[in-house]
């Protein structure tokens, strides 16, 4: 069990808003990703306040999250399809796909704030 919510974990790091490197400091402002969109003096912090480790390895590192975007998108849409054939089996492919869209539209902050501190996580250990 603590072999993943612990410290030193990366998925500690990811629920917890973390860096990625001391765990310490936050990686975004704000751990409400809903906040953090809206607000542009919000956002993720340049470096950690804690060990000072910058977040942008190096130019345009951000755009690999794209790709753990998109994955977790295709997660959720194949859930929520799950969730409406379970309750409503009868509701036509237009209207699926609308509630698909909509709910990828309703989840879209939490997949931006999720996707960036995965996608460090994938290339920055955590070091005590």
């Amino acid at each position: 069990m603590c072999k993943f919510f612990c410290k030193g974990s990366k998925f500690y790091s990811v629920i917890k808003n973390l860096c990625p490197k001391c765990q310490s400091g936050r990686f975004w402002r704000e751990s409400n990703p809903y906040k953090n969109i809206f607000n542009k003096n919000l956002g993720n912090c340049d470096s950690c306040n804690h060990c000072n480790f910058k977040y942008e390895i190096e130019p345009g590192f951000w755009y690999g999250a794209m790709y753990v975007s998109y994955a977790l998108a295709i997660l959720f849409s194949v859930l929520t399809y799950m969730l409406i054939v379970k309750i409503n089996s009868d509701l036509e492919v237009f209207n699926q796909f609308l509630i698909i869209s909509i709910s990828i539209l309703l989840i879209s902050p939490a997949n931006y704030f999720y996707s960036r501190i995965i996608w460090i996580n994938f290339f920055v250990n955590y070091q005590s």
